[in-house]
């Protein structure tokens, strides 16, 4: 009987040992303790909505117990800060979000990450606010939807603030009347929590500290292996294709290169330009919050450009289609500060690729107006060189190809030597009717005496 205890209990270890191995978290295995530090650099947006929002399941997963997001932003759009937002708070394990390195800025939509996460840090010279929300235009929202646009931000942010013992009444000035602070003025405010050095100098003044909020409790970061996790490429890439300035230039590059292939067929490599430039802008543009009046503008733009290929305006319609292509890309996109459009850049990229495109377009019109001169119709008239004497058939090397020859005069005339220079008179079907150049020069001018 004790033989048998002591199987089965031998037997339960191992089951209990298998399932602590299957799976993850059941069991500690003794190892280190890990904390993430996930880099959140430039504008708020897609790209970094979902790689913030990747690299947190990802540290859950690997049962880290803190994560770090380092943040670096001018601002962005409202949809994907809210995003980031919910994904802080939705994280199991605290949060800190640490402004840094110096020089770094928490503005408009990052002082909203900022005030989300459990821990609110920056580093020493550093800068956090400016938040109020911003039109298409630049200029600040007023009237009705701007009073609602903002009073929802306001009570947005205090709400952040305020759950995690902060000062509200600061961070909602920020959104309503733009206040900037730096990082001291901000600590002796109550706005954050703590100054920083570095991340080690972070983690020293973590420990034993006291998180407020959703996640409350004291953190214990003494002995965390820190472990860097910078966002790659993919998402590097797709930062760019998603900024306005940049989606806006691969519509048009793409809308020209497009333009080029249907107007003049088989050149092949506008036309794969354009498709594959037109696909990634519109990729990018569909990741942006889009107006129905930029659309449409930019509908009317390239519209009007082509119009002025066919149309005896004198350039007129040309230029409102320029016009229109600039104004299209400043009311396109319907973002907010730190992903606005550069006014600069879109009129200059609009009459660049628009006049281009008027002048390639034009001239294809008119290469598709000239008359066909290809085949049978180009070898009247042309000269070239006997290869096999014409006796009176033989062969001729005329626009680099060998044709059948004979000569277009009276039965019973001598051969043409080769080498012997020819011109076509006609063409008989495959065979050239042709004649020594010798022969040509002897016969008087038409009209001569």
């Amino acid at each position: 009987m004790r033989h048998r205890i002591r199987l089965a209990t031998f037997a339960t270890a191992i089951v209990a040992g298998a399932i602590g191995l299957a799976i993850p978290g059941f069991a500690q295995d003794g190892g280190s303790r890990l904390a993430v530090s996930i880099e959140l650099p430039g504008s708020i947006d897609p790209a970094t909505e979902a790689w913030v929002s990747g690299a947190l399941d990802h540290a859950a997963d690997d049962g880290a117990e803190l994560a770090i997001i380092r943040l670096d932003t001018p601002g962005g759009l409202d949809s994907s800060m809210r995003e980031i937002v919910k994904d802080v708070i939705a994280a199991p394990m605290p949060v800190v979000v640490y402004v840094s390195p110096d020089g770094a800025r928490a503005a408009s939509a990052g002082l909203f990450v900022t005030q989300a996460g459990d821990v609110a840090a920056m580093a020493p010279q550093t800068n956090i606010g400016s938040a109020s929300p911003i039109s298409i235009s630049g200029a600040e929202i007023d009237e009705v939807l701007g009073r609602k646009i903002e009073n929802d931000a306001a009570a947005y942010v205090s709400a952040l603030a305020e759950e995690h013992g902060r000062n509200a009444a600061l961070a909602e000035e920020m959104v309503r009347e733009a206040t900037n602070v730096t990082a001291p003025e901000a600590l002796d405010a109550g706005l954050i929590d703590l100054i920083a050095a570095d991340e080690d100098d972070l983690l020293e003044q973590l420990n034993g500290f006291v998180v407020r909020g959703p996640k409350a409790g004291a953190l214990d970061t003494a002995g965390l292996e820190l472990e860097q996790r910078d966002m790659p490429l993919q998402y590097d890439i797709l930062q760019l294709i998603v900024n306005p300035n940049v989606a806006f230039m691969l519509i048009l590059a793409g809308i020209l290169g497009l333009a080029i292939e249907l107007f003049s067929p088989g050149l092949v490599l506008p036309g794969a330009f354009g498709l594959v430039s037109f696909v990634i802008g519109l990729y990018g543009t569909a990741q942006l919050p889009v107006t129905a009046a930029g659309i449409i503008l930019l509908v009317a733009g390239v519209g009007l450009i082509i119009a002025e290929t066919q149309l005896p305006t004198g350039g007129i319609v040309g230029i409102v289609g320029v016009i229109a292509l600039a104004v299209s890309g400043l009311m396109l996109f319907d973002t907010d500060e730190g992903l606005e459009v550069s006014p600069p850049l879109v009129i200059g990229v609009a009459l660049f690729l628009g006049g281009l495109m008027a002048f390639a377009v034009k001239k294809v019109m008119e290469a598709r107006r000239n008359p066909v001169w290809t085949g049978e119709e180009e070898l009247p008239g042309s000269e070239g060189d006997v290869r096999v004497p014409l006796d009176p058939v033989g062969q001729v090397f005329i626009h680099g190809a060998l044709w059948r020859a004979e000569v277009a005069d009276e039965p019973g005339s001598g051969p043409v030597p080769a080498g012997a220079r020819v011109r076509v008179e006609s063409v008989d079907g495959l065979t050239l009717m042709v004649r020594p150049l010798a022969e040509v020069a002897e016969e008087p001018p038409e009209g001569a005496a």
